[in-house]
């Protein structure tokens, strides 16, 4: 099975209406993201028309807007996602939110930290965004070594800062995706560095495609696991097996649904 950590249907569909009747016969299974509450509705409806996929819900450190968190904790609450994220920092940009200045810092700061502590509340996983930034994850490490699982998406930095984050107790996860078909030295380092069980693909669909593409497709994840493959120097068919498992260690059983409503919920605020 082909298991994309990371995704955004919402995206996806603004650029290629109808993709989930393209999938055929893949046998694939996603972590979809969502940012805001009509974003999260919409994704919810187009997963409907794909294979079991896993939804999370975040506030995206280019628009860190704490309005959306009580709509974050009722989505715990009512169990109906299966991890936070994406969450973080990206001082990549020029707009007031991104560029890095002491107000962005203290304003993505804010939105991450209150991420960390719910996921940490509901023991769920923490999918983070990370672009330019490095630096100011690396002064949070405390609050995330208290969540059970993280998620460092299309992961930026170097393999010493991956084995530093690993080596404070802190349960994380490196997700591969297009940066390797495109020939990224950091993500090869890091890929071949990395123990092979924390270790994971994604697509972000529609995000970072690769050369010659105007979007990523569901259906590139076949070639990001094939070049990995060929990168580590191991069978696909095994890699695909690590994978699998690592994706289901993170976010669970690719079939899982969020519980119904009206469950227990873990104490959130």
């Amino acid at each position: 099975m082909y298991c994309d950590a990371h995704l955004h249907l919402v995206d996806l569909d603004d650029r290629e209406p109808g993709f989930a009747a393209q999938i055929g016969d893949l046998s694939w299974c996603g972590a979809v993201d969502s940012h805001d509450p009509a974003e999260f509705l919409r994704s919810e409806d187009l997963r409907k028309q794909l294979p079991p996929t896993l939804q999370g819900f975040g506030i995206h450190p280019q628009n860190p807007d704490m309005a959306n968190a009580d709509f974050l904790v009722t989505l715990i609450r009512e169990k109906r996602i299966s991890f936070i994220g994406e969450a973080g920092f990206d001082f990549f940009g020029d707009t007031p939110l991104t560029t890095r200045s002491a107000p962005a810092i203290a304003t993505q700061t804010e939105a991450f930290l209150f991420q960390c502590r719910i996921a940490a509340a509901a023991q769920l996983p923490l999918v983070l965004h990370i672009r330019k930034a490095t630096d100011v994850l690396m002064q949070h490490w405390r609050q995330l070594v208290a969540v059970p699982r993280v998620v460092l998406h299309c992961w930026p930095g170097r393999l010493e800062e991956a084995q530093t984050l690993l080596s404070k107790g802190i349960e994380a996860w490196f997700s591969f995706g297009t940066p390797l078909l495109r020939g990224s030295p950091h993500a090869l380092e890091s890929l071949r560095g990395l123990p092979p069980d924390r270790i994971l693909a994604e697509t972000d669909a529609p995000w970072q495609p690769p050369h010659g593409q105007p979007w990523t497709r569901l259906q590139d994840i076949v070639r990001i696991v094939h070049h990995m493959a060929a990168v580590l120097e191991i069978p696909e068919a095994e890699l695909e097996e690590r994978l699998t498992s690592n994706f289901i260690d993170v976010y669970g059983e690719p079939a899982s649904r969020p519980l119904p409503e009206k469950e227990q919920s873990h104490g959130i605020y």
